[in-house]
């Protein structure tokens, strides 16, 4: 069963928007523990007591006495457990409007104020007066329209101090405050991106404010109410033209900022686009998913699980095993999944292994671990399986089942075949077994030297302890036909460590098998028996 750790805070109306999503979510037999504003302690028992596939924060950054004092994110990245969009120090990155927008190139003109410059009365009007009134001002690292009314709009200097003086005072450990150019006339828009890599997916939402004598602006008030009650309406109709430069651009700033799996852009528009915000833990509901819900019928409840699908999709193109099930993929428009289910690697480490005469380069090479194969290698080892059609794999060693992942999900794009792995440690074994239990895999629990197939092997993947390689194919080797693959894992020569690399030349010398050793940091050896 996927189990999922979902962090939420009482403030605001955060747990009742998410009671649909939560049911939804659970529908599909998704254990779901959700923590509401937990201490630090609480948080850490909870992690240690439990193996979470996934986890999702969802508490808006707040600088105020009623916040946490401490990051559950930043927590969660400690223990290791999977986070479910973007990291601790991109969201921390990300809080910085003013440099956000500046990084952007788009950004419209700003000033900072700290608050050691309004407790010293040094308010830089000068420099506002160059920006041109009409400015807004609102807090400089506050999610969710925090500080934000219909009153931010200042229109001269008698009004602005009066402002800032409410900002820092209601938000008493907010330390800048941004004053940025109002553009005028001009229309809002926000742009949600979905995805990993170049598997993006984007959802492009004008704001229609209903009153049309007056500026406008999204409130924090607008963001605590009712669809119905708030100042403006979401629109889809976007044109062509627009639509396409606004999801160009917040696809290059996901790609810029680091991000992953979901985040949100909000833009401005004259002749030209400006950033307002990137949002990169947006609360999962309308805003982000307007065009989504008119377009193919995406439900609001149905985001949460959204982020989910783009969660999984960068495990399992980076070669980590995840169990989400396959019905709550199904059953989410799949329009929307064809756009985000083939991202690239993400989260990956550079390569540890050192330089061997068989790899000149191994910091050109990702991985996942120390232990499991290279992250280019598992791309390979899916691409072999497509290409080879195989009936039968046999994997030795599956450990977190990096190779197993690659194998699988090979098969599934076949239409056919099956994957059998060979755990000798008992735990990784039902680990393996909770995480594949919806794919075309079999966990055996036991000794690679004892266990029989059942039909022949079309691809052998040994990848188990390196002192047994070779008895290992020798076991299996009644059970290869002329076609079948060995691939050898960890079979560069190293001073320290060539047990492997023996094996496959003894192997060879004897005329018992070909090969070809690929230039991987790791090495892996293809071969095939020439005997028969």
């Amino acid at each position: 069963m996927y189990k999922f750790l979902l962090i939420s805070s009482s403030e605001g109306s955060g747990v009742d928007a998410l009671k649909e999503q939560i049911k939804y979510l659970s529908s599909f037999q998704i254990d779901i523990t959700l923590l509401i504003d937990p201490s630090e302690l609480e948080l850490v028992k909870c992690i240690e007591n439990n193996i979470f596939d996934a986890a999702y924060v969802h508490i808006k950054r707040r600088t105020s006495k009623n916040s946490c004092n401490y990051d559950p994110v930043k927590l969660l990245e400690y223990y290791s457990v999977p986070i479910v969009g973007n990291h601790y120090i991109t969201q921390m990155l990300i809080t910085d409007k003013c440099l956000t927008s500046k990084e952007s190139g788009i950004g419209l003109p700003g000033v900072i104020i700290t608050r050691e410059m309004w407790k010293a009365n040094r308010i830089p009007y000068e420099t506002i007066e160059e920006i041109q009134y009409p400015v807004i001002v609102k807090p400089n690292s506050l999610h969710a329209s925090q500080g934000i009314s219909q009153n931010s709009i200042v229109f001269s200097n008698n009004t602005m101090n009066k402002q800032i003086d409410y900002v820092f005072s209601n938000y008493t450990f907010l330390k800048e405050v941004l004053i940025e150019k109002y553009l005028e006339p001009a229309t809002e828009f926000t742009v949600s991106v979905l995805g990993n890599g170049n598997s993006l997916a984007c959802s492009v939402t004008k704001f229609v404010f209903k009153d049309k004598s007056k500026h406008n602006v999204y409130s924090e008030k607008d963001k605590e109410s009712k669809l119905q009650d708030r100042s403006f309406e979401f629109s889809d109709n976007v044109s062509a033209e627009d639509r396409d430069r606004l999801a160009s651009v917040a696809k290059a700033l996901f790609k810029h900022y680091n991000m992953k799996d979901f985040a949100r852009f909000d833009f401005i528009k004259n002749e030209t686009i400006y950033l307002l915000e990137a949002n990169c833990c947006p609360i999962p509901g309308n805003s982000f998913s307007w065009e989504w819900q008119k377009k193919y019928g995406l439900k609001k409840h149905q985001v949460l699980a959204l982020f989910l699908c783009a969660f999984h999709f960068g495990q399992v193109s980076s070669g980590r095993p995840d169990s989400l099930p396959f019905a709550l993929i199904n059953d989410i428009p799949q329009q929307i999944i064809e756009q985000i289910s083939h991202p690239c690697a993400i989260d990956v480490k550079p390569e540890c292994t050192e330089m061997t005469t068989n790899c000149a380069h191994p910091q050109l090479f990702s991985m996942n671990s120390r232990v499991g194969s290279e992250s280019e290698v598992i791309t390979f080892l899916k691409s072999l399986t497509t290409v080879i059609k195989p009936n039968l794999i046999l994997e030795t060693g599956t450990y977190n089942g990096n190779g197993t992942i690659a194998f699988a999900e090979g098969v599934i794009e076949n239409g056919f075949g099956k994957v059998i792995s060979i755990e000798f440690d008992e735990e990784l074994a039902q680990n393996a077994k909770r995480k594949f239990a919806e794919y075309p895999v079999e966990i055996v629990c036991g000794s690679s030297l004892s266990y029989t197939p059942n039909n022949l092997i079309d691809i052998l993947f040994l990848d188990s302890k390196r002192s047994i390689r070779k008895e290992e194919f020798l076991r299996y080797k009644p059970f290869l036909h002329k076609h079948s693959l060995i691939i050898w894992h960890d079979s560069s020569y190293r001073e320290r460590n060539h047990l492997v690399y023996d094996s496959v030349n003894e192997l060879y010398e004897a005329g018992i098998i070909d090969r070809i050793l690929l230039p991987t940091p790791r090495g892996i050896t293809l071969s095939m028996l020439k005997d028969k």
